[in-house]
């Protein structure tokens, strides 16, 4: 949590310094390889993480490795990190800064559970809906968990849309209960 508040702060100005210049969908492509480098390689990640080695020498490999792939701005940032020996909250940093350009651009991130595995139309069609519903563009992450038994369970942001099948008898059996179950 407190890696995130400082990861905000980083990335604002970040973020501000891209917009200013123009280039803050690269940077956004450049921090999305960044993160996926990053997991791809248990080496980097203690790396990264490991208090011994040097903030200088920490920023000659971030550099040998990024060099040439990224924008110019990107680069400078992974620099300043390893100066201000931030750099071992690099993943922090990538999530965040995702998070942020979503966030500024009316993007969700949706987690979506299914009974079963939904058809390419059926998901478009559900994100149209969860778009209607929340006025924002969806990028959801589906996930199939035979116990809701149907429909769905949408988590976006801090909601919970539970539309499952589960949960329609959940609310019946409330009904049923309290007496107040009328045609």
């Amino acid at each position: 949590m407190i890696n995130r508040k400082v990861a905000r702060k980083y990335n604002t100005a970040l973020y501000l310094t891209a917009v200013e210049l123009n280039s803050a969908d690269a940077v956004k492509k450049d921090i999305i390889d960044i993160r996926k480098t990053i997991a791809d390689s248990k080496e980097l990640q203690n790396f990264i993480l490991t208090p011994v080695v040097n903030p200088e020498k920490k920023a000659a490999v971030m550099k040998s490795i990024f060099e040439g792939k990224v924008n110019a701005l990107t680069l400078k940032f992974l620099d300043f990190l390893c100066e201000k020996q931030r750099i071992n909250i690099l993943p922090d940093i990538t999530e965040d800064f995702l998070d942020l350009v979503n966030e500024k651009q009316g993007i969700v991130k949706a987690l979506i559970k299914t009974a079963i595995e939904i058809t390419e139309s059926e998901k478009v069609s559900l994100n149209a809906k969860l778009k209607a519903y929340t006025g924002k563009e969806i990028t959801a992450t589906y996930t199939v968990d035979p116990s809701i038994k149907g429909g769905f369970i949408a988590r976006v942001d801090d909601r919970i849309i539970d539309a499952s099948i589960i949960r329609q008898l959940e609310l019946l059996k409330e009904r049923f209960s309290m007496g107040s179950f009328n045609n």
